[in-house]
């Protein structure tokens, strides 16, 4: 039996305690001391969904002081061009080395914006089966089976922006991604403020940015509880600021993403840290970092007996160490090294 001590993340809320795995499985939650030895002490919790990213551009080196626009926005932003000339072998290596990266940061998976088509998605899958995959097809024109090839490989698709591809093109994707039964997400309001109502009418899985949204567009997201995935780290470093007291405010569930590995690596610990100190800026609450953190990028992928941490479920858990006590800022800035264990096989 393996045992694991400290404060435990269940649907009832933080315990403190110990989990017991038996043959794959947690056989037990228990509050108080633990009787037993332990192999590691902290915050257990189940493994982040890092909600956002884009992997593969990892080996690109971004010049200084490029803007948001020249170096990402499709189909000529240097980040397009990188990936269109680079070796599927280079395109390989970077991919394994951000999952193994992202998999020693405490996430399970990582839920990416994969550029090339079919052949992208392949790529994506075969060096990192654990990750989930939103393709971006290729096609200048809708293609319905492009669309249908990249859904028999990915989860889903993910789109960059209403701004950046013709509507009525995306609008088509969308409903395709429906019938299959699969995620589709979108770039929204990252550059520049975007028509929420026509994002919305998609019917999105979730959004991804909403830098310049009004409260307006907020509140019709929080109407459509149409969740938002925050990457506070790659919006500063365009010298933006996500409006997270305000997203809060206005009730819309917020998951986190590390977005682009060429500007951040997939360190979840350190883009929930600066979540944090730019809610606190804010006025907000450093404990409404919890949710982001711990639960709603969960929420997105994963049935709700999936969520937290209960009896009878696959052990798979990351454990944060601490030191004397659990407290936000004790997990957030400590340096010590993060524990994954899992037992799981396939995708996680």
């Amino acid at each position: 039996m393996d045992t694991f001590s400290g404060t435990v993340l269940t649907r009832d809320g933080f315990v403190d305690g110990y989990v017991c795995v038996e043959n794959g499985k947690i056989i037990a939650i228990e509050d108080g001391d633990c009787p037993y030895d332990v192999l590691a002490k902290g915050l257990i919790v189940p493994p982040f969904v890092n909600s956002h990213t884009h992997c593969a551009d990892g080996g690109l080196k971004v010049p200084p002081s490029m803007s948001l626009e020249d170096l990402v926005a499709p189909p000529d932003g240097l980040k397009h061009r990188y990936l269109r000339t680079s070796t599927d072998a280079f395109l390989t290596d970077t991919i394994k080395n951000f999952a193994i990266a992202s998999n020693s940061n405490g996430s399970g998976t990582f839920i990416d914006f994969r550029e090339g088509g079919v052949h992208g998605c392949n790529l994506l899958r075969n060096a990192s089966p654990e990750s989930t995959i939103l393709g971006r097809p290729v096609s200048e024109k809708y293609d319905p089976e492009e669309i249908d090839d990249i859904l028999d490989i990915a989860d889903g698709i993910g789109i960059s922006s209403i701004s950046d591809m013709d509507f009525g093109y995306i609008e088509k994707i969308a409903d395709r991604v429906r019938e299959a039964g699969k995620i589709f997400a979108i770039h929204a309001s990252e550059r520049t403020r975007e028509d929420v109502d026509l994002i919305l009418s998609l019917d999105p899985t979730f959004i991804v940015h909403m830098t310049e949204a009004t409260d307006s567009d907020l509140l019709k997201c929080a109407e459509t509880e149409v969740p938002i995935v925050i990457c506070a780290r790659s919006n500063l470093y365009f010298k933006r600021t996500p409006p997270i007291k305000r997203i809060l405010n206005s009730g819309v569930d917020i998951a986190l993403g590390t977005d682009n590995a060429m500007l951040c690596e997939p360190n979840f610990r350190a883009e929930a840290s600066v979540f944090k100190d730019i809610l606190v800026s804010q006025g907000g609450d450093a404990e409404d970092v919890i949710g982001p953190t711990f639960i709603q990028g969960r929420k997105i992928l994963y049935p709700d007996n999936r969520v937290y941490l209960s009896v009878g479920m696959v052990a798979d858990l990351t454990i944060l160490p601490y030191r004397k006590k659990f407290t936000i800022d004790g997990i957030l800035d400590c340096k010590e090294e993060i524990f994954r264990y899992t037992t799981k096989k396939g995708p996680q």
